[in-house]
């Protein structure tokens, strides 16, 4: 049977890397990605403007937590002025309907932004771990 010994300095490690703050970076990193979804599915949905009430009430839900952890939703909210939800055009517009084929906007907008959310997390957590690791 083999045997592994660990030194101090792997010991160490462990300890800083318990003693992050997770809930606080994991804050930081939601709150980094939420600008640039909004702006990407705003960009998004700004070529199939018709009067413009979608587009405009595109938001944030904040940071919300549940049984899988942290989370934020970007989408259109309320309803326009003939009572239309604003979620339900998007809906329109990314599946089609029988008289609208789909142009999806969601999707695209989800897949531009990915790149860029990602080096933010990235970055966020390496200024995190930096700390405890220097």
């Amino acid at each position: 049977m083999a045997k592994i010994r660990t030194g101090n300095a792997l010991t160490e490690l462990i300890s800083d890397l318990t003693s992050l703050d997770v809930d606080m970076m994991t804050d930081e990193m939601i709150r980094a990605a939420e600008p640039v979804m909004v702006e990407s599915l705003t960009r998004h949905a700004r070529k199939h403007k018709y009067s413009g009430s979608m587009i405009k009430s595109i938001k944030s839900t904040g940071i919300k937590r549940n049984k899988n952890g942290k989370y934020l939703v970007v989408r259109p909210t309320g309803k326009d002025k003939d009572g239309v939800r604003n979620m339900e055009k998007m809906a329109y517009l990314e599946y089609g309907t029988i008289k609208q084929k789909a142009t999806p906007v969601l999707t695209p907008a989800v897949r531009e932004a990915e790149h860029q959310i990602e080096s933010k997390m990235n970055e966020i957590f390496n200024k995190y771990t930096e700390k405890v690791t220097t």
